[in-house]
């Protein structure tokens, strides 16, 4: 009842707003699920490469016992990090180096690489003014957006901006690149744990002490000599 009071005392505009917020927010669970799965079967793909680095140890069985696998498996696996994310390491380096001697010749550290106005690299982008209360309105006492804010800055270059336009690439690049570097990490771990299980346990699984158990080399030599 109560619910039914309060949709009735909304307006249409509100009804509307009301509609779009609910599949805006269906959208973005269907978008995070889709997402959850995609970075699931990348790390699973990410992990075979744990296959690899431990693969000869096992099967020559040089390491015969989980402790030493384990043991193994980290160093190769923290190796083949250091290897991937030193170059990601230095792009973000590269890219705060320009804003230092930038900030540091002009002798000016209130440099704003995300401004938009002359300094900032959102001076490449669209911005809209989500700020202003006047755009906004309360549905069920929150405060969501009733209609689209104006646009007060539009993609332009600024000479001013120049450190801006080079760090920000530096640490989107470099940032999201040293992201998978770490995904590829922890990826590898897990799988190093799955194998350390499914390779050295043993298991009892059909063991009957009571029961005769067949000796394989003896069942292998019996089938070779009926077959000559």
């Amino acid at each position: 009842m109560m619910m039914s009071r309060l949709l009735i005392a909304l307006t249409e505009n509100d009804k509307r707003i009301l509609v779009a917020i609910l599949l805006v927010i269906i959208l973005v669970f269907v978008l995070i699920g889709y997402i959850g799965m995609l970075i699931t079967r990348i790390m699973k793909w990410q992990g075979k490469r744990m296959d690899n680095l431990v693969h000869d140890v096992v099967v020559t069985k040089v390491i015969t016992n989980r402790k030493h696998f384990l043991k193994y498996g980290r160093k190769k696996n923290w190796r083949l990090y250091f290897k991937q994310a030193w170059i990601p390491i230095i792009i973000m380096l590269v890219g705060s180096l320009i804003l230092i001697i930038r900030n540091a010749v002009a002798r000016d550290f209130s440099y704003d690489v995300f401004g938009y106005k002359k300094t900032g690299f959102g001076t490449l982008l669209f911005i809209w003014d989500f700020g202003d209360p006047d755009y906004y309105t309360k549905i069920f006492g929150l405060k969501v957006l009733a209609k689209w804010p104006p646009l007060i800055n539009t993609p332009h270059f600024e000479l001013k901006a120049w450190a801006s336009y080079l760090f920000m690439p530096c640490m989107i690049v470099g940032g999201g690149w040293y992201l998978v570097t770490l995904q590829a990490l922890i990826a590898r771990t897990l799988r190093l744990y799955k194998l350390s299980r499914s390779v050295f346990d043993k298991s009892l699984e059909g063991y009957n002490q009571n029961r005769p158990q067949v000796d394989v080399n003896q069942t292998s030599n019996t089938t070779s000599g009926e077959q000559k």
